[in-house]
């Protein structure tokens, strides 16, 4: 049996766990945080813009349905008379 210690790495110098650790971190903070602060804009951004019509839409849905509303009160005090 050969001791851990003995063992030569096969691709040279690896980097160990906590080594490995660091370079994930760097690498996140180089590339994983600006993609999230980009992406986060955008949205930001994007729900910013799509407030308005949202507000104009509501207003002509509750429009339409006041206008359904008196056309069945219309046809039931129709179909009442008959």
């Amino acid at each position: 049996m050969v001791p851990i210690t003995d063992l030569v790495p096969l691709f040279g110098p690896v980097p160990g766990g906590m080594e490995i650790m660091v370079i994930l971190l760097v690498a996140l903070l180089l590339f994983g945080l600006p993609v999230i602060l980009i992406g986060g804009g955008l949205y930001l951004y994007h729900q910013s813009r799509s407030d308005r019509p949202a507000d104009e839409e509501i207003a002509a849905l509750r429009e339409e349905v006041q206008h359904l509303r008196e056309d069945v009160r219309r046809m039931n005090d129709s179909d009442d008379g008959e």
